[in-house]
């Protein structure tokens, strides 16, 4: 017995040491870090969020629902529809653009997500929640509806307009998607570990001809792999599917007598794209080809993009997250005035 425990002082223990020790250190750097950073091993630093934080509004203003049958009852001023963006990415529920259009605007705002985690695609939910009747009785006079660049081509060329009811799974069938944005210090020794040694890092770093970020690395571009993996090379057949869907989007909405508005979150790569040195990946263009694509339904349309790129050529810091794919919440305070102004 005592041999076993001499060998496991020398072998098990050290290693359950090493582990618990990460883990602690993980769970206190969770709330220093964005979403990057818990799967890329950045570490930008108490700091850094605490000098973000402070553009953070005192409380959420907006409300949210995953039941349309909650949604049919449930009266609002503006509905939102979308992705990360619009519910808790970057520094949380107090930071989105959402909170800002509802505190700005001192309009009641609900920000819908389905509870089927297969319905992903923010326009699909927007389609299916018109078509089936979702605000008919509810006098709902605004619908915004927001996706990210990266997943718009996949998600717009899935598209169909044959649904008859939203899906209401048991919880116990229901599946995670995505990292949680609370994962707890187990979950990010596994991240870190895997990440570190196993797998392929899914976050990229590429150097910018000057800072644009605050943190200890205010050169260096953080970003997904996916943001230069999605959305290029459009095909004819992707542009027509694209087309296709904004504009039974844009026909059901009139139809049903609702003002929409459609916001395009621009990729972190594209937005500092022009700031890389020797860029070895091409240049993404989708904001400018769906500007053009859509040109005669402009008015419906916010892209991000138009709006935060003069700011980073003006050289203001921070406008996306360093350590975090989603832009800032100082952006996301300027991201909501431009949607109020699209408002009825």
């Amino acid at each position: 017995m005592k041999k076993f425990l001499i060998q496991i002082s020398y072998t098990v223990l050290p290693v359950w040491l090493l582990l618990v020790g990460l883990a602690f250190y993980l769970w206190v750097t969770n709330d220093n870090s964005g979403d990057l950073m818990r799967l890329g091993l950045i570490d930008s630093g108490p700091e850094y969020a605490d000098s973000i934080g402070t553009q953070l509004l005192p409380e959420v203003y907006y409300t949210g629902v995953d039941d349309d049958r909650v949604l049919r009852s449930d009266t609002c001023d503006v509905l939102v529809i979308g992705d990360s963006f619009s519910h808790g990415g970057g520094m949380g529920k107090k930071g989105d653009y959402v909170n800002y259009l509802a505190h700005q605007s001192g309009r009641k705002v609900v920000v819908f997500t389905p509870q089927d985690p297969k319905l992903s695609s923010p326009m699909q939910v927007a389609y299916d929640v018109l078509n089936l009747g979702c605000i008919d009785s509810t006098n709902v006079k605004n619908l915004v509806v927001e996706e990210v660049e990266r997943y718009l081509v996949d998600r717009h060329c899935s598209f169909v307009t044959d649904h008859t009811a939203f899906l209401h799974p048991e919880p116990s069938d229901q599946a995670v998607s995505a990292p949680s944005q609370e994962a707890g210090p187990l979950m990010r020794v596994k991240d870190f570990v895997f990440y570190r040694f196993f797998g392929s890092n899914p976050i990229y770093k590429l150097p910018l001809s000057r800072p644009v970020f605050g943190g200890d690395e205010p050169t260096k571009l953080y970003f997904y792999n996916e943001d230069v993996k999605m959305g290029f090379d459009v095909t004819a057949d992707q542009q027509r599917k694209i087309i296709d869907c904004y504009e039974k989007v844009i026909a059901m909405a009139r139809e049903k007598g609702v003002n929409l508005v459609l916001l395009v979150a621009c990729d972190k790569y594209d937005m500092y794209q022009d700031l890389v040195t020797s860029n070895p990946y091409p240049a993404k263009t989708l904001n400018e080809d769906i500007e053009q694509w859509m040109a005669s339904e402009r008015d419906c349309f916010v892209f991000a993009k138009r709006i935060l790129h003069p700011l980073v050529e003006q050289g203001v810091m921070d406008v996306y997250l360093f350590n975090d794919t989603h832009w800032s919440p100082s952006s996301s305070a300027i991201i909501a005035g431009e949607v109020i102004k699209k408002l009825q």
